[in-house]
């Protein structure tokens, strides 16, 4: 039997929508390479496990083995590395996207040397190989500009990162696998590759090569004192050794030429982000009471803003990481921060990604410290005025608008020719945003639909608002990501549990209707635990009632963790688009109270998957909440329905389709559909 060439390690403990694109991605680039696809299931929880069951039934070089009790990031990979006898075994996280023929090019990576034990890509997150994605890029055009245009050098670097690394099976049997001291990870793959180098062994870059890694996907609470505690392991045994091939790396300096390749030439002093960001880092570490953290903060900043300066994006950078013959779409956003809407256009720029689209986005701002923890697979455009927006706008077969202050810019792009179609992606009535005394803005807002003729909308209702306004829309359902908004493992606490989102800044949401109502709960039940979330300041809207107070939620695995312990999740807007939370809240098994009027009425229907209930009526939020509170069948039901209901709204489905669409419309305006 003819041995395989490669054992393929991937170790998973839950966050399937990591898992499903890792995987796929892994699959897809592996059709010229022999190899073994071992995928070591940690003691996942029970949707996980079912994906991974899902991939073994579908592909006859998947093996799957599972394990009911924890054993750990660092056992699972030792455990995968027995499992076969190839010539090379690479482990890989499975928050990782690969690029098409990566493992051939490091595997010839490691055959140019018999001393080259251990090969890492380069990526976007990673100590010491990292290259940030470029502004306007994405990782396969990364991956792309280093294939093609360097010749691969190898270079040796101080250690190895275990997100994706190539081992020499020979080196190991010699070495040994990662020692088990350091437990569930962090400084054991560069403990292994010291091994390596003090043994006479190479650990190397293919720097020909560059994979995606979200990275931060892992980091929870727990991370700094156990990467603290390892730290002290990895020092009391390498600190001499480490230290002196650590200055040789960076005296070497060897991953600058692969650096160099998307620098952006044209940089200006701008104190703005740089204050901006020295702001929003004092405003955190004054709302957590750690003065010292904020005055080092605004020491910082003040050090900083002499140096501060931005990138320059033109069209000819841009043009330089993008892929030939590629559909370029390019997003147009208000800034990018904590939003719904901001998150919906993000996902779908990523699956365009996937599907083969140059997709990009571009922005006035961005909050980094709000999105740190997001995917972006490509690296935004950050403009910072309407006239360099025009003038370095990269070109695009179709730009898109996202809120009514973008439509102006899409129709002149499309005007002076960098955009040869506009189209508008409208999620919401923004109109109804303002006071219907304020005329001259509504008035505006609706003045912007004749600007673009091509319009997508998420929902019925929002596309029968604009035929009464006199404009066709195509309707492309919002999609959501099932492998994020899930029932997690997670016991329901005995009390009942009941969570809302509260915006008090956001006259729309109704905050004055959905606090009367929970206090009128609470008065009935007052045992029932109240979990709000949406805003910072809570604390200082006197709400008259012992309440949970989860804040601004930047991370959607907890988000996702809080719907799966609730009873009842309300919302209480007046109006809305679409109606992203409640979807998010069936998706993780919470029976729903929701308001009868807006684009949630697209998948909503009363006492079949949901509750409704007519907005600004406190009485009848809490009567609703009442009737689930205390008959169990009729919640269950609902949320019986409510699984079957979200798997109608797959964001994977509705980047297909927005794909269809947007090749429908260049074949209708006789453009060539790439």
């Amino acid at each position: 039997m003819r041995l395989k060439k490669c054992d393929i390690i991937l170790p998973i403990y839950n966050r399937p929508n990591y898992v499903r694109d890792c995987i796929n991605s892994i699959i897809k680039n592996l059709t010229n390479c022999s190899y073994n696809l071992y995928l070591v299931d940690d003691a996942s929880d029970s949707y996980t496990h079912a994906l991974l069951e899902q991939f073994k039934l579908e592909y006859d070089k998947i093996s799957l083995h599972h394990h009911s009790t924890n054993l750990g990031f660092i056992r699972s990979c030792n455990f995968g590395v027995s499992l076969g006898n190839s010539t090379y075994v690479l482990l890989i996280n499975s928050d990782v996207i690969v690029t098409p023929n990566w493992l051939s090019r490091l595997i010839q990576c490691a055959e140019s040397d018999p001393q080259i034990a251990a090969v890492n890509p380069l990526t976007n997150y990673a100590s010491n190989l990292n290259i940030p994605i470029a502004p306007g890029a994405n990782f396969y055009g990364m991956d792309r500009l280093l294939a093609q245009n360097l010749s691969p050098r190898y270079r040796d670097v101080v250690t190895g990162v275990g997100f994706c690394m190539l081992l020499r099976r020979s080196a190991l049997e010699e070495v040994g696998l990662f020692d088990e001291i350091y437990e569930r990870g962090y400084c054991e793959d560069s403990d292994l590759c010291m091994k390596f180098t003090t043994n006479g062994y190479r650990t190397v870059t293919a720097d020909n090569v560059y994979v995606y890694h979200q990275g931060r996907a892992s980091f929870k609470g727990e991370r700094d004192t156990r990467y603290l505690k390892n730290r002290q392991i990895f020092d009391a045994r390498w600190s001499t050794e480490y230290e002196r091939q650590f200055k040789e790396f960076l005296q070497a300096n060897p991953l600058q030429p692969s650096r160099d390749l998307f620098k952006v030439p044209q940089q200006q002093w701008d104190p703005v982000q740089s204050m901006r960001e020295t702001y929003h880092g004092i405003r955190h570490y004054w709302r957590q009471r750690q003065w010292l953290s904020g005055t080092k903060e605004v020491l910082k900043g003040i050090y900083k803003l002499p140096q501060a300066k931005r990138d320059i994006v033109t069209p000819e950078f841009v043009a330089k990481v993008t892929r030939p013959d590629r559909l370029r779409v390019t997003y147009v956003v208000p800034g990018i921060s904590i939003s719904g809407g901001i998150a919906s256009v993000i996902q779908l720029v990523n699956e365009l990604i996937l599907l083969g689209v140059e997709a990009r986005i571009v922005a006035p701002c961005i909050q980094k410290e709000e999105v740190e923890n997001w995917k972006f697979f490509t690296q935004p455009i950050i403009f910072r005025s309407e006239l360099e927006l025009l003038k370095n706008f990269p070109e695009s077969d179709i730009a898109v608008a996202t809120l009514w202050t973008t439509a102006p810019w899409v129709a002149e792009l499309v005007k002076i020719g960098r955009v040869k179609v506009g189209a508008y992606f409208l999620q919401d009535y923004e109109a109804w945003f303002y006071p219907e005394s304020d005329r001259k803005t509504r008035s505006q807002v609706k003045a912007t639909y004749n600007l673009i003729s091509h319009k997508i909308v998420k929902s019925d209702w929002l596309a029968k608002l604009l035929a009464q306004d006199g404009y066709q829309t195509t309707k492309i359902s919002l999609g959501m990501d099932l492998g994020l908004f899930y029932p997690r493992d997670v016991s329901k606490p005995s009390h009942p549990v009941v969570i809302a989102m509260a915006r008090p800044n956001t006259p729309r949401r109704g905050f004055s209707h959905v606090i009367q109502a929970l206090q009128i709960v609470k008065e009935a039940i007052p045992e029932t635990e109240i979990i709000l979330f949406g805003d910072e300041n809570l604390k200082n809207c006197n709400i008259p009632f012992e309440f949970r107070d989860e804040g601004k939620i930047t991370d959607a695995d907890k988000l996702a963790e809080l719907y799966s312990t609730a009873y009842v999740f309300l919302d209480g807007s007046n109006f809305q688009g679409f109606g992203r939370p409640a979807l998010e809240a069936m998706a993780c098994g919470a029976a729903c109270v929701l308001t009868n009027v807006g684009g949630v009425t697209e998948y909503a229907i009363d006492r079949q998957n949901c509750l409704l209930v007519p907005p600004k009526q406190p009485e009848s939020f809490a009567k609703a909440i009442l009737e689930l509170l205390t008959n169990r069948n009729l919640k269950d039901s609902l949320i019986e329905s409510g699984f079957k209901t979200v798997k109608n709204y797959c964001h994977k489905r509705e980047a297909n389709k927005t794909l269809d669409y947007f090749n429908q419309i260049l074949r209708k305006n006789n453009l060539i559909e790439r």
